[in-house]
């Protein structure tokens, strides 16, 4: 997944947030409980207001994330 979140990251730089949690480390773990994760990779996105729009479990396209990203990154 790494390779695609870079390059969706790339394309859309100063449109949209991108973060990256380490299920394992920090505050990982409790982010994962929050959220309710249940394992990962888990690709969250959420709207200007903090509302999650789309949630996808396991590794994905780049094509069905973006397809995602583009209803919420308004140019």
């Amino acid at each position: 997944m790494t390779p695609i979140v870079d390059g969706l990251e790339q394309t859309y730089h100063g449109h949209l947030v991108f973060k990256r949690i380490d299920a394992n480390e920090g505050d990982g773990p409790a982010i994962m409980r929050d959220y309710r994760i249940p394992g990962h990779p888990t690709t969250l996105i959420f709207d200007s207001e903090g509302q999650e729009v789309q949630r996808f479990i396991g590794p994905q396209p780049a094509e069905t994330i973006e397809d995602v990203i583009l209803t919420v990154v308004k140019d």
